[in-house]
C-alpha cells in the first residue's frame, strides 16, 4: 500500500510539472511576439528569495551577477569546467562561450513578479565554513543583519515568472549549455531559496504584464541619481577570471598538493559577501512601464551603419580617382537601387528581410528597412565640418544604414557580402560611369554626425528631397485640407511608427490624419517650419516604384527634432518614400541659439524669422 501511495505521488508530481510547463509551450507555439527570442525564467518553489547584493544590501530580486554566479558554480562542480576529466558532457569551450556571453550583456527586459519584502532589525549569527591552512579547523562565526526572504506571486501556469528576456539569441551551443547549467542550479542567493531555471527559445511574453515589465535603458544607471529606474548588476567582461581570483583567495593551495583545497563555504551568498567583486559589475538601468510612457525617448530609426567606399571611377575607358565622384541628385535613386540589387544577388539564397523589405505573411512589417545613401565627393566637401573625422577620412561611397530591429546574424551576412565585393564593379546603365567597390567599414549610425557645436542649434535639411508617400486626403468630417506640411508629418510618423503606431481602426485615411495629429502636437518631439513643395523635370528619377495613381510630390522643410535629452542630433536618419533608396537624407542646418526665441513646449525653441 505505501508503495503504491508512493507511486501515486510521483504521478500527481510529475503531472503538476507538466500543467505548471504546459502554457509556457503552448505560448511559444503561438509566436505572439518574436521580438524576444531568448529568456531564463526563475521559480522558487518555497515562493521566497533571500539574498543580498555585493554590499551585503538585501536584494528584493537576484540580479544578472547572482544568476552568472551560481551558472559558474555549476559549471565547475557539475560539469568538471576546467578540470582534467576526459568523460565530460560539455567541454570547456562550450562553456566558456555560453558565460562569455552573459558577459557585457543585460537583457534587454526583466519580468518581475510582485514581491512582498519585510524589514527586520534582528541580528544573525551564521557559521561561515571551517577556516583552513589551520593545523586545527576553526569555524568562523560572524554577526549580520537578519535577512528575511522577499515573497514573490508566482503563476507558472501562466508564465509570469521571474524572468530575464534578451531580445538577441546566443549561438546554439551557448543555448544548449545554457540550458544544461540552469537545470543544475539547486537555489540562487541563500541556500534558503531553492529555484527551478528554465531556458526559452523565441519567448513569448504573456499577456497582460506591462506593468511587471521592465526595459532596459540606454542610460547608464549612475548617470544621473534623480533619474527613475531601477539599477540592477550585471556581470561584465573579466567577471569569470574575477571569480576565478576571489576563489583562489578563499582557497589557498597547500603545500605539498597539487590541487586546490575547497573550503566548506555554507553557501554562494557567503563567499560573495566575503569577496565582493566589484571590479567586473556593472549596473544598468531598468524602467518601469509607467517611466517608460512618462519619458518617450525617440530611438534612432538605424542604430549603425556599412561605409562601403568607391575605390575608382571607369568613364569611357577612362579610370578617374574616387574623389571626383560627383553624380546628379536625379541618379542618387538609381545608384541606390542598383547597389542593393547587388547586394541582394551576393547575399544569394533566403536574403534578409530587412534588406528586401519582403516579410513572411503574419509577420509585423518594421518601420523602417535597409537604407542606402550616396555619399559623394560634394556631400563630403560640404559637410566636412559636421561628419565625424573618421568618416571625412574614408573615399567616397555608400552609406549603408541598418534598422534597429535587424538581427546580429543578419547584419554579419550583410557585412560579409560587403566585404565580399571588393574589387567588383558596378553600374546601372551603360551610358554611365562604373565605379570599382572599396572596402567597407562598420560606422555608428547614431554618431554619424559630429555634436553640434556650442552656442548652436540643429536643425535638419532634407537631401536632396523627400517624396510624399501618399496622394492628399482631406479630412472630410473636419473640413481640413491635405499638403506639405501633412505629408510631411505622415512621413515622420512612418519612419518613427514605435512612438506614432497606427490604429488598426477606422479607414487607413483617418489613420493617416491620426499620425498627422499626433506627429503636430504641441507634445511632439518634431517643428516643421518653412515646408515647400520641390520640382523637378523629371520626379520619376527620384523615386524607384510609384502608385500609378499617385501624383509624385517633392518636399523639403527645416525639422527639429527636440526628446528631452536623448538627442537624435549625431544620428543617421531618412524620411519620404525614398528614405531607403537614396532619398530624404536629412542633413544638420546649424545656427546660432541667439536667434531662437523660446517655447515653453518645446526645448530647441523656435527660430525667429519662422515664429
Amino acid at each position: 500500500m505505501k508503495r503504491r501511495e508512493s507511486l501515486g505521488r510521483g504521478r500527481n508530481s510529475l503531472w503538476k510539472v507538466i500543467l505548471r510547463c504546459l502554457p509556457m509551450l503552448l505560448l511559444k507555439m503561438m509566436k505572439r511576439e518574436t521580438d524576444m527570442a531568448f529568456a531564463i525564467s526563475a521559480y522558487f518553489p518555497l515562493g521566497f528569495y533571500q539574498g543580498s547584493d555585493s554590499g551585503g544590501r538585501p536584494e528584493e530580486f537576484p540580479s544578472l551577477c547572482r544568476l552568472y554566479s551560481a551558472l559558474v558554480s555549476v559549471a565547475y562542480l557539475t560539469f568538471g569546467f576546467e578540470q582534467v576529466d576526459a568523460n565530460r558532457n560539455l567541454t570547456d569551450d562550450q562553456i566558456r562561450e555560453a558565460l562569455n556571453w552573459l558577459e557585457d550583456n543585460p537583457p534587454q527586459g526583466m519580468l518581475l513578479p510582485h514581491a512582498v519584502k519585510a524589514d527586520s532589525r534582528a541580528v544573525a549569527y551564521r557559521n561561515k565554513g571551517n577556516v583552513q591552512n589551520r593545523k586545527k579547523p576553526k569555524d568562523k562565526v560572524s554577526s549580520t543583519t537578519a535577512h528575511i526572504a522577499t515573497a514573490y506571486e508566482q503563476h507558472p501556469e501562466s508564465g509570469r515568472l521571474l524572468t530575464w528576456i534578451w531580445h538577441e539569441c546566443p549561438s546554439s551551443t551557448a543555448r544548449m549549455v545554457l540550458s544544461w547549467l540552469c537545470n543544475e542550479v539547486p537555489y540562487l542567493g541563500e541556500a534558503c531559496s531553492p529555484v527551478e531555471l528554465n531556458t526559452y527559445e523565441d519567448y513569448v511574453l504573456p499577456s497582460g504584464v506591462d506593468e511587471q515589465l521592465w526595459t532596459l535603458s540606454p542610460d547608464s544607471a549612475l548617470t544621473n541619481i534623480r533619474k527613475r529606474g531601477k539599477p540592477v548588476a550585471y556581470p561584465k567582461k573579466g567577471r569569470l577570471d574575477d571569480l576565478k581570483q576571489a576563489f583562489v583567495a578563499a582557497n589557498p593551495k597547500p603545500k605539498g598538493k597539487k590541487n586546490l583545497t575547497v573550503s566548506d563555504k555554507e553557501d554562494e551568498q557567503n563567499f560573495l559577501n566575503e569577496y565582493p567583486l566589484a571590479q567586473t559589475e556593472g549596473k544598468a538601468r531598468y524602467l518601469s512601464s509607467a517611466a517608460r510612457k512618462q519619458r518617450e525617448v525617440l530611438k534612432a530609426p538605424w542604430v549603425m551603419a556599412l561605409y562601403l567606399e568607391i575605390n575608382a571611377i571607369a568613364c569611357n575607358g577612362d579610370i578617374k580617382n574616387s574623389s571626383e565622384w560627383k553624380p546628379q541628385e536625379s541618379e542618387f535613386v538609381n545608384w541606390a537601387v542598383a547597389l542593393h540589387r547587388f547586394l541582394v544577388k551576393e547575399w544569394g539564397i533566403d536574403p534578409s528581410p530587412a534588406l528586401v523589405g519582403k516579410y513572411a505573411p503574419g509577420i509585423a512589417r518594421p518601420a523602417n528597412n535597409v537604407s542606402i545613401q550616396i555619399i559623394d565627393a560634394d556631400f563630403k566637401q560640404r559637410y566636412s565640418q559636421q561628419i565625424r573625422d573618421d568618416v571625412v577620412k574614408l573615399n567616397p561611397g555608400f552609406l549603408i544604414l541598418i534598422p534597429s530591429d535587424m538581427s546580429k546574424g543578419d547584419i554579419g551576412k550583410l557585412r560579409d557580402v560587403c566585404a565580399g565585393a571588393e574589387g567588383k564593379s558596378l553600374y546601372y546603365a551603360p551610358e554611365k560611369s562604373t565605379l570599382r567597390i572599396g572596402k567597407v567599414t562598420t560606422v555608428d549610425a547614431e554618431h554619424f554626425w559630429k555634436p553640434v557645436a556650442p552656442g548652436m542649434c540643429r536643425y535638419w535639411a532634407v537631401r536632396p528631397m523627400a517624396i510624399a508617400e501618399t496622394r492628399p486626403i482631406p479630412d472630410i468630417k473636419l473640413h481640413r485640407k491635405w499638403g506639405v506640411y501633412e505629408a510631411l508629418c505622415l512621413s515622420i510618423g512612418h519612419v518613427w511608427r514605435s512612438q506614432y503606431p497606427q490604429s488598426s481602426e477606422g479607414s487607413r485615411e483617418e489613420r493617416y490624419w491620426n499620425i498627422v495629429d499626433a506627429v503636430s502636437a504641441k507634445t511632439s518631439h518634431f517643428r516643421i517650419y518653412n515646408y515647400r513643395t520641390v520640382h523637378r523635370a523629371n520626379m520619376t528619377d527620384y523615386v524607384h516604384r510609384a502608385n500609378g495613381s499617385n501624383i509624385l510630390h517633392g518636399m523639403n522643410a527645416l525639422i527639429a527634432i527636440s526628446d528631452v535629452g536623448e538627442s537624435l542630433d549625431c544620428a543617421a536618419m531618412a524620411i519620404g518614400q525614398s528614405r531607403h533608396l537614396g532619398g530624404g537624407f536629412l542633413v544638420p542646418a546649424d545656427f546660432a541659439v541667439s536667434v531662437c526665441q523660446s517655447d515653453d513646449d518645446f526645448e530647441k525653441g523656435i527660430p525667429t524669422w519662422l515664429k
